[in-house]
């Protein structure tokens, strides 16, 4: 049995960054990467990318804030979306420039993990060569994301039906088999993903592409342009300011100083609340406006059925060379609110409407199984690891869901209306929630560690949740868990207040995040700054790296904003250090 001091499991962007922030805290411990995929990357891996595909986001909004991705080196120029190959060049160059390559097995899948005592037991089998073997650590990481495991709906089939069936994440390894001229494709979801898949087909010559949404989803996905309102702002660094934050009723922002004050103005007072609707209906309003969706019969289709305060993670940038919108009013993509009923005779897919398509191919993208795809035994462990859940609440979880929701509802009043999809082109289906498979979201302290498991320092899950700015997210929580894994970040010392923020800020994603995922897994989009600033008070730094003053509340963050932090951190460790041998030396 092979014994290491940290296991990472995932190889995309949150478990290469962990690696590489706790080798730079702890450059002799044993530390292995383990991914069943045979590339680094994640959803960006090879076999997850195909021709085209590239980053919602633009050049310098995403990247590892200590490690900038050059024009030169990667192609790219200021702002470009970057194509998903340069993002896994980058990913490469990262993992060799921080020294963590040799850590890596990949095409290595974790069977099962177990907890004894003070160990975590993994038993692994090589999917290279059959192979079966454990390993023991004392401290793990789960860094697996939630876009590892294919949620694929089952269609009664025909045994005569032709064209090949793949969900989205195999898209990559049936490009050159669906993607060429002369060929319909069938695309099952409104999601970005769809988007993608229906763009690339559709853009070959003479092909065509429908796009399926489901009545009883979340609708067609917020689709921007790189640049929104009537001021042309970049969407990226809006998101990324303090007043844009401000618009958004986040328990865990601060409440003291001229910020506290605005807050309590804006979600506190009715006319702060009238200020705030009015932001997002413009800001809605406008983005709809600028993909012109009015304009055309079949554009109107893809009007986003939630409005853009309830959009959480479910936005997206126009990353297209050309307008996506305009194919759609070409007749070249499609788009029909309906579902499958069956897969027919050679070609045939018939809809539960009644009506019959004539396919070369149909493409599910049709999301993922989000939350925690692992296994962990025992079964018990999986309750204490706070894991979504389909186990209905205990009678003492369901007071503290009540009593949380009933304060946070009380507290910010705009959240009520985070229920319905009033631009549902189905008035009796307006009103009626998206089914879901989960009775219970990630329940972590931090949304990073279980409070059953918070004095062991023994486990942290990096990356279980949804932001747009996945670099920082990334490095901050890097940092934040390889201070505590290290026992060198400070502890609540009320285990009740633990317990209570956890339900309030996991819960309050729930009630926030209506047309994302926040009822699975944390979605603070919106949130993003002030959760950044949690973590970094926990750490002892400080999150406010604007100067403060006007250009604190109006100038946008980035990857660059947040640079050097480990080092500033190990700087602050080292001075302690230091201050406390002098003082026993005084002694």
């Amino acid at each position: 049995m092979e014994k290491v001091d940290l296991v990472i499991v995932g190889a995309g962007i949150f478990g290469l960054t962990n690696a590489a922030t706790y080798h730079r805290l702890h450059p002799q411990a044993n530390v292995i990467i383990l991914d069943a995929a045979p590339c680094i990357g994640g959803p960006w891996a090879l076999h997850r990318i195909f021709p085209g595909l590239k980053t919602n986001n633009l050049l310098g909004m995403f990247e590892h804030p200590d490690f900038p991705m050059d024009e030169e080196k990667f192609g790219v120029r200021k702002g470009e979306h970057i194509p998903a190959e340069k993002v896994l060049q980058y990913l490469k160059a990262f993992a060799d420039g921080s020294d963590i390559t040799a850590f890596l097995r990949l095409s290595t899948k974790v069977e099962v993990i177990r907890k004894d005592k003070e160990q975590w037991e993994l038993q692994c089998t090589s999917l290279a060569t059959g192979s079966t073997y454990s390993i023991t650590t004392p401290k793990l990481i789960v860094a697996v994301g939630n876009t590892n495991k294919p949620k694929m709906p089952s269609y009664p089939t025909s045994g005569s039906f032709q064209p090949p069936v793949v969900h989205s994440k195999d898209f990559p390894a049936h490009h050159a088999e669906i993607v060429k001229p002369n060929t319909h494709t069938l695309v099952i979801g409104g999601g970005k993903s769809a988007w993608d898949v229906s763009y690339a087909c559709a853009t070959q010559p003479n092909a065509t592409a429908t796009i399926l949404i489901c009545p009883s989803g979340n609708g067609p996905n917020w689709l921007t342009p790189t640049h929104v309102t009537p001021f042309t702002l970049w969407l990226e660094k809006l998101v990324f300011t303090r007043f844009f934050g401000y618009m958004s009723p986040c328990p865990w922002a601060s409440t003291t100083g001229l910020e506290g004050w605005i807050r309590a103005f804006l979600h506190g007072t009715g006319l702060g609340r009238k200020v705030v609707a009015a932001f997002w209906k413009v800001l809605g309003d406008d983005a709809i406006a600028l993909n012109k969706l009015y304009s055309h019969p079949e554009t109107a289709k893809l009007v986003p059925w939630r409005g853009a305060f309830e959009v959480a993670n479910c936005l997206s940038i126009h990353n297209y060379p050309t307008d996506f919108f305009d194919l759609v009013r070409e007749g070249r993509i499609r788009v029909m609110i309906d579902e499958v009923q069956s897969l027919e005779a050679e070609k045939e897919v018939l809809l539960k409407s009644g009506v019959t398509l004539q396919v070369d191919a149909v493409v599910c993208a049709t999301g993922w199984k989000v939350g925690q795809t692992l296994r962990f035994e025992p079964e018990s462990l999986e309750k204490a690891l706070g894991l979504p859940t389909t186990r209905p609440p205990t009678s003492d979880e369901a007071s503290f869901i009540e009593t949380t929701s009933a304060s946070l509802l009380t507290q910010y009043p705009s959240l009520k209306r985070s229920t319905t999809r009033t631009n549902h082109i189905d008035p009796s289906l307006r009103s009626a929630q998206p089914p879901i498979s989960t009775h219970q979201p990630y329940r972590l302290h931090r949304f990073i560690v279980p409070p059953t498991l918070l004095l062991s320092r023994s486990i942290a899950f990096s990356g279980a949740m949804y932001s747009l700015g996945t670099f920082p997210l990334a490095y901050i929580q890097s940092l934040w868990i390889g201070a505590y894994l290290s026992c060198t970040l400070p502890l609540p010392q009320s285990a009740h207040e633990v317990v209570e923020d956890m339900y309030r800020d996991t819960q309050y994603c729930v009630l926030r995040s209506a047309g994302g995922y926040g009822r699975v897994a944390p979605d603070i989009v919106f949130d993003s700054l002030p959760y950044f600033d949690v973590l970094l008070r926990d750490l002892g730094l400080d999150g406010r790296r604007k100067g403060g003053g006007v250009g604190e509340v109006w100038r946008s963050y980035g990857p660059e904003d947040y640079r050097g932090l480990v080092g500033e951190w190990m700087q602050g460790e080292s001075k302690k250090g230091e201050k406390y041998l002098d003082e026993k030396k005084n002694v």
